[in-house]
């Protein structure tokens, strides 16, 4: 796959101490590099993409002086100052239908929303506010001239930048983009990633489930995740704890894809092989963080590829998803507004408590008081393998490694899911 960076750390110690949560995101930022290979597709299909050159409008948008409600169309200069004054209706506009003729000052046309303004006239008088007898209109005194009408360029002008590059398009951008005339755009090729898990006890849903075994969701997590953030995945399935199947898998990956993402076997568990199978092919520059839950998070280098080893347990996998992986892979896809998720202030409560000298994420659910202030309470029991939580939780409670426990009334930072992808 395409060249990153190569600034690993060829010396790194993974027995060294826990890496706090900031500096981890940072280094594993640091070390990718965006995409390169582009490709065009047509703008149906170009929703979640990134744009890889700045799209510039060929015209005006509006391309014409149209009218912004159904009224009548008329010469401003032409408008009772006083009393009230009648105009001769000569015609009708639609949206679509221009009328061709040229308004005289004592003469109107009638016009309904979005049409192109007739020659002659520069204001509309809303249909509301005009009386017909016959062919004639009659307008009373105080309206003012250029009122309902949009502009030629008004939204956009010709020449306009008008979705920079590395912009990840929403509806709104492919509207904006149509709106142009323009419907095919050059975007950043998705990033391929391998997803694998690791470990004996792991079987597939659907089949049946045997003694001492659980079913792997982890995987299918990853791959929802990756999916909705704009990756292509290629479902490597279930390794079993064996070193040279580990090898053979990540040998593999590596070949094919932009990132290499497992789960489970990054502790330091005597059936743990991914490390060891890691410092074998790559390199690792990245291992143990401060954080709960996550502390088992591996990050590296296998050829071109980048390594995220993700922990075993189910919650752990989503909160290092959001915190470490999904910034590297909104990076690598080229994006320039890397805003982090939004985070706010909401009165706790519950309890939150944590540890000392290292962060915390709590699975948590956001609601307002009777005043209409945020508050938030935890789901109940915080273990990093209930993953039922995640689908309980709407938010992510945020205490750092110098927090404290948190008590109910205590303001704590709050990041709503919505916000992450």
């Amino acid at each position: 796959m395409e060249q990153q960076s190569q600034n690993f750390n060829d010396c790194f110690d993974p027995r060294s101490g826990l890496v706090p949560i900031a500096e981890a995101e940072e280094r594993v930022f640091d070390q990718v590099s965006p995409l390169s290979t582009t490709e065009v597709v047509s703008l149906p299909k170009a929703l979640g993409r990134v744009l890889a050159n700045p799209a510039t409008s060929s015209i005006d948008v509006p391309p014409h002086a149209n009218s912004a409600m159904d009224g009548f169309a008329i010469a401003g200069k032409a408008l009772p100052d006083t009393d009230t004054k009648a105009f001769e209706i000569v015609g009708e506009a639609l949206a679509g239908k221009p009328w061709h003729g040229i308004c005289e000052e004592n003469q109107t046309v009638r016009v309904t929303t979005g049409a192109m303004m007739p020659k002659g006239t520069d204001s509309v008088i809303i249909q509301e506010d005009v009386t017909v007898e016959g062919d004639q209109a009659i307008i009373n005194a105080g309206h003012k001239a250029f009122a309902n009408v949009r502009q030629a360029g008004e939204d956009l002008k010709r020449g306009e930048v008008t979705v920079e590059s590395g912009t990840k398009l929403g509806p709104a951008e492919l509207g904006v983009l149509a709106s142009t005339g323009i419907g095919r755009v050059e975007v950043v090729r998705k990033p391929i990633a391998a997803v694998f898990s690791t470990g004996d006890e792991l079987m597939n849903a659907g089949e049946t489930l045997v003694a001492g075994s659980i079913y792997d969701s982890n995987r299918y997590v990853l791959m929802g995740l990756l999916q909705k953030s704009g990756a292509d995945v290629i479902n490597l399935g279930v390794i079993p704890d064996d070193y040279d199947k580990t090898l053979e898998a990540l040998s593999s990956a590596h070949k094919k894809a932009d990132l290499i993402i497992t789960s489970g076997g990054v502790s330091t568990g005597s059936a743990d092989f991914v490390i060891k199978a890691l410092e074998h092919l790559g390199s690792i520059d990245l291992w143990r963080i401060a954080i709960r839950p996550g502390r088992p998070f591996a990050f590296g280098r296998i050829g071109d590829a980048l390594f995220f080893g993700l922990p075993g347990n189910p919650v752990a996998v989503m909160v290092t998803y959001y915190r470490l992986l999904l910034p590297a892979l909104r990076k690598l896809m080229g994006e320039h507004n890397l805003h982090p998720a939004p985070v706010l202030k909401a009165r706790a409560t519950t309890s939150f408590r944590k540890k000392p000298n290292r962060a915390e994420v709590y699975r948590a659910i956001l609601s307002r008081d009777e005043f209409g202030n945020p508050v938030v309470s935890s789901t109940g029991q915080q273990g990093s393998g209930l993953l039922s939580s995640m689908s309980q939780a709407n938010c992510f409670v945020l205490l750092d490694d110098n927090d404290t426990t948190a008590s109910p009334g205590d303001m704590v930072d709050v990041q709503p899911f919505h916000g992450l992808i």
